[in-house]
């Protein structure tokens, strides 16, 4: 192995983790609009010449950093698809709910106020993928669904992010494992079978 490599390797995530964590600052205080790469690369105390060899612009930075933490949930979300596990939805929502504590900020931004809606859609998409995976094991064990499944999935998958949103909009208000057992409950009152997350 290349000893040059691995201290490059770091430098670049050095680099990327400071730009990251000044375009999250900044964007806690204004409107991602009226930040420019000056400003990311001032609080970030990266030269703009760094910058722009990892990023294009300050869109590019937004993408490449929610890509990254989308990523994050997907790894840290994933739950082994066991047909025998009847609290397989509560888990799976429990793991939901300790990703986003532990990346509060991000999430406070992204989901709420002045959120960017890349990363909403990206979520969405994500969440609804799930839902479609298990509706379509259960249609195929002769479970017939009024609803069609992408329609059934965008709904469970929208509820889900609303009150993630609310969650984090009220300072989170319950633990990770209270919210994950009211979502499912939630869930369940709406006569939705808890089997299709």
């Amino acid at each position: 192995m290349n000893s040059t490599k691995v201290p490059e390797d770091l430098r670049v995530r050095r680099t990327h983790k400071l730009l990251w964590e000044a375009l999250m600052a900044l964007m806690s205080e204004r409107n991602f609009d009226s930040i420019s790469v000056k400003d990311i690369c001032d609080r970030a105390m990266v030269h703009r010449t760094t910058f722009y060899k990892h990023y294009e612009d300050k869109y590019d930075l937004l993408i490449s950093g929610m890509r990254l933490m989308h990523q994050s949930l997907m790894k840290e979300t994933h739950l082994p698809l066991n047909e025998e596990a009847v609290d397989l939805p509560a888990q799976r929502f429990l793991s939901i709910f300790i990703h986003v504590a532990e990346h509060t900020q991000f999430y406070k931004l992204m989901l709420c106020g002045n959120g960017v809606g890349t990363f909403y859609t990206l979520l969405r998409g994500y969440l609804a993928e799930l839902c479609v995976e298990k509706l379509k094991r259960l249609q195929r064990n002769d479970k017939n669904f009024e609803v069609p499944i992408p329609i059934t999935a965008q709904y469970w998958a929208g509820a889900i992010i609303s009150l993630v949103a609310w969650w984090l909009e009220n300072d989170q208000p319950c633990s990770p494992e209270e919210m994950a057992r009211y979502t499912s409950l939630l869930l369940q009152n709406e006569q939705l079978d808890l089997e299709a997350f």
